[in-house]
């Protein structure tokens, strides 16, 4: 069985960490692995956007950890420049890993986070959807 969870969030200052915990329209949201076994993340999607409101060049990237998930992982969400124009567009192509194989005790949780390094250009906004296999 499949399973999708989608976490988002903004990085608003450079070299922060910034916990992902918005869910959309859920009220309830959860960072709980589904399933009870040995589970995987087989699929991670990373959509991030900045809004240049300042100048520089900048990358984000995505922190996997929590007890319902085996190590720590991070993954690049991509390059950003910044150049403080208001009218500027963010041209947002999502970063597919496929057949990440990461290995979830199920019940378990799950603490999605990301950050900006090398130069502040304002707000990143990200989106992460892990897709689960599991029992």
């Amino acid at each position: 069985m499949t399973r999708t969870r989608t976490f988002t969030g903004s990085v608003t200052a450079v070299n922060t960490i910034t916990a992902l915990t918005a869910q959309g329209s859920i009220t309830s949201p959860t960072l709980t692995v589904p399933g009870t076994g040995d589970n995987k993340i087989k699929r991670i999607s990373i959509s991030a956007g900045a809004d240049f409101l300042g100048l520089g060049n900048a990358v984000s990237f995505v922190r996997l950890s929590g007890d319902g998930i085996t190590g720590q992982h991070q993954f690049a969400a991509g390059g950003h420049g910044g150049q403080i124009v208001t009218t500027a567009s963010s041209d947002i192509k999502p970063i597919i890993y496929d057949l990440v194989g990461i290995v979830c005790p199920g019940g378990g949780t799950i603490s999605i986070s990301s950050e900006m390094a090398e130069t502040d250009i304002g707000s990143i906004g990200i989106a992460v959807t892990l897709e689960f296999e599991h029992d």
